[in-house]
C-alpha cells in the first residue's frame, strides 16, 4: 500500500478545492459505473440473443435442411419425407415443427400431411441468404402460439420456431428490450419489451466486428450482427435505469471522497480484488492440491450391482469451505484453468485407482472432459500416460464429453480417435440438452450415451417432454450405443428404464457420490454378498 501513502496527504494539502474535486470525481465515477453496468446488461442481452439464435439457425440450416437436401429424390410430403421431417424435429431442441411450404400454404410437416394446406400468409421479408421470414404464423395444430418461420426458397422446407425458446432470457430489468431484426431487410423478427424498434437504430453503422453501441431516444443500445446469418441482435435499456445504482454508489463514494481521495482509491482496489477473488482462490487451490474426487456408482439395472463409477471433481478450500462444482467449473473454463483442473482429476484418479483396480480389475471409471480438454492433445496425452502407469486395460476407462464439445467437431474427432485407438471408451454426456443433433453424433466414434436427468425426471409424469426418453433410447439403440440414465431417484424410473432396454443408471436411488474409501467398502460388501449367495 505504498502508493496509498503517497497520495494520502494530497486531499489535506489541497484543502476545500481537493475535497470539491474529489466529490466531483466521485459523482462522475458513480455515473460512469452505472452507465458501464447498463452497457454490460445490454451487451449480455444482445450476446445471449445472438448465441441462442445461432443455435436455432445451426439446427435448421446446417443440420435439418442439409440432411433433407442431401436426399435429392425425397418428396417432401411423401411418407419418407414426412418421416424424415418428423425425425429431424424430434432430434432438435429448438425446432418445434419442420414443414414444407408452397404458394404460401403449409402442405405437410413433421405433424403429417395437411391436405390442401394451411395458409401461412406472405413473408414478412426475404433475407439475402434466400430465406423467407414470417414473424407471426399461427399453427392451430401446434397450439395457439405464434411461430417465427424461416423457409428455404430453393426447396420450400421450413422451420417453425417458438420465439420464447430464443428470447426467454432474464433481462435483469423490467424496462429492458431485446430481440432480432433482419440485417439486410432492417425488418423486426422477434423481440421482447415494450420498445418499438427505431429505423434509425436498425440502420446504425456497425464496426468491423459487427457491433454498435450508442445512445438514442433515451436508451443505451447494443447491436451485434451475426457473422454467418442475415440478422442482428439488439439489447436496449433506458438511461433512466442508471438512477438507482448511481444513487447507491454516490452514497458510498461521496462520503469517502470527503474524507480523502485515498479512501476512494482503496475502495476501487478492493472492488477489483473482490471480482478476482474466486479465480485467484482457484489458482491457489490448484497449487495447494485442494481438489479431490468423489465417485458416483453406476449400477447395472438388471442385477443392481455397481459396475462402474463417475469421477467427480470436488473442491474444499483451506478454511474447510466446500465450493460446488457448478460454481468453480465455469470459472475454470472462463479463466483458462480447466485443463489444470482436468490434470488434477487425472492425477487424483491415478492415486485413488491403484487399490480400486487391484481389488476390482473389471470395474469401470468415467472421467469428464470439457470442450477445451478435447480441443488439443494435452489432456488426452495426460490420461493415456495415467492409464499406462496404472497398468490397467484402457477399456476400463471412459471419457465423458458434452454436446457443447462438438462445436469444435474437427479437433474433437481427432482426439476422440486418439483415445479410442488407445482402447479408451467414449460417452456422450447430458444427451439432448445441447445442439449437436444426430448429424454430428453419427460422424463420431462413440460407445455410450448418457440420458440427462431432466428427461429421466419426466418418466411417469404428464410433462410435455415425457416422450423424449423413449425417443433417446431408440436413437441410442439405432446407433448401437450403450445407455446410462442419470439422476435416477425412484424405483418407478428404474423399472421403466430397465424395461425399455437401458443397461445402466446412476442416481440417489442407489448412492450419492462417495469418497474412494466408501466406494471400496461398498464394492467389498457387494462382493461378499455375491459370494454368499453364489452369484
Amino acid at each position: 500500500m505504498n502508493a496509498d501513502r503517497k497520495i494520502g496527504p494530497a486531499p489535506y494539502a489541497l484543502g476545500l478545492l481537493a475535497i470539491a474535486v474529489s466529490v466531483s470525481v466521485a459523482f462522475f465515477l458513480a455515473y460512469w459505473k452505472g452507465l458501464g453496468s447498463l452497457e454490460d446488461q445490454a451487451q449480455h442481452l444482445a450476446d445471449e440473443m445472438l448465441f441462442r439464435s445461432h443455435a436455432v439457425s445451426e439446427q435448421f440450416d446446417n443440420t435439418a435442411l442439409k440432411a433433407l437436401l442431401a436426399q435429392p429424390g425425397l418428396q417432401p410430403c411423401s411418407d419418407a419425407g414426412l418421416e424424415a421431417m418428423r425425425r429431424l424435429a424430434i432430434n432438435s431442441r429448438a425446432l418445434r415443427v419442420i414443414g414444407y411450404i408452397q404458394n404460401e400454404r403449409l402442405l405437410c410437416s413433421s405433424y403429417g400431411s395437411h391436405g390442401d394446406g394451411i395458409p401461412v400468409g406472405p413473408p414478412s421479408f426475404v433475407s439475402k441468404n434466400g430465406f423467407a421470414i414470417r414473424t407471426a404464423v399461427p399453427l392451430p395444430l401446434a397450439g395457439n402460439s405464434l411461430f417465427l418461420t424461416t423457409t428455404h426458397l430453393g426447396s420450400g422446407y421450413t422451420a417453425f420456431v417458438m420465439p420464447g425458446l430464443v428470447n426467454d432470457i432474464m433481462p435483469g430489468s423490467s424496462n429492458a428490450a431485446f430481440g432480432l431484426f433482419g440485417a439486410s431487410s432492417q425488418k423486426p423478427m422477434m423481440g421482447r419489451g415494450d420498445l418499438k424498434l427505431s429505423s434509425a437504430w436498425m440502420s446504425a453503422p456497425l464496426d468491423a466486428a459487427g457491433t454498435a453501441i450508442f445512445r438514442g431516444e433515451g436508451h443505451l443500445v447494443v447491436l451485434k450482427r451475426s457473422p454467418w446469418f442475415d440478422y442482428v441482435a439488439y439489447g436496449a435499456l433506458p438511461l433512466s435505469s442508471i438512477g438507482p445504482e448511481f444513487k447507491t454508489t454516490s452514497l458510498i463514494l461521496v462520503p469517502l471522497a470527503l474524507v480523502s481521495g485515498l479512501a476512494l482509491a482503496a475502495l476501487i482496489v478492493l472492488q477489483a480484488k473482490r471480482r478476482l477473488a474466486l479465480p485467484h482462490r482457484l489458482r491457489q487451490g490448484l497449487r495447494r492440491d485442494e481438489l479431490f474426487l468423489a465417485y458416483q456408482p453406476i449400477v447395472d439395472l438388471a442385477t443392481g450391482r455397481w459396475v462402474g463409477a463417475e469421477a467427480l471433481a470436488r473442491w474444499r478450500t483451506a478454511d474447510g469451505t466446500l465450493v460446488p462444482p457448478d460454481v468453480f467449473i465455469p470459472v475454470a473454463e472462463s479463466e483458462g484453468l480447466i485443463r489444470q483442473v482436468t490434470a488434477k482429476v487425472i492425477a487424483n484418479f491415478g492415486r485413488d485407482a491403484v487399490e480400486l483396480f487391484r481389488r476390482h480389475p473389471e470395474f469401470r471409471v468415467s472421467i469428464n472432459f470439457s470442450d477445451q480438454d478435447l480441443s488439443d492433445a494435452q489432456s488426452v496425452e495426460t490420461l493415456k500416460a495415467c492409464i499406462q502407469t496404472l497398468g490397467i486395460a484402457p477399456a476400463r476407462i471412459a471419457v465423458e464429453i458434452t454436446e457443447r464439445a462438438l462445436i469444435h467437431v474437427d479437433a474433437v474427432r481427432r482426439n476422440i480417435k486418439t483415445l479410442r485407438d488407445a482402447g479408451t471408451r467414449i460417452a456422450i454426456d447430458d444427451f439432448g440438452t445441447g445442439y449437436s443433433g444426430l448429424s454430428y453424433l453419427a460422424t463420431l466414434e462413440l460407445d455410450a450415451l448418457k440420458i440427462d436427468k431432466i428427461f429421466v425426471d419426466t418418466i411417469g409424469t404428464d410433462a410435455v417432454t415425457n416422450s423424449v426418453v423413449s425417443h433417446i433410447i431408440e436413437i441410442a439403440k439405432s446407433m448401437g450405443l450403450k445407455m446410462v440414465a442419470e439422476g435416477v431417484e425412484t424405483q418407478a424410473q428404474a423399472d421403466y428404464l430397465r424395461a425399455h432396454g437401458v443397461e445402466c443408471a446412476q442416481g440417489w436411488l442407489y448412492a450419492k457420490a462417495l469418497p474412494m474409501g466408501e466406494l471400496l467398502a461398498g464394492l467389498n460388501a457387494q462382493a461378499q454378498t455375491g459370494a454368499a449367495t453364489g452369484t
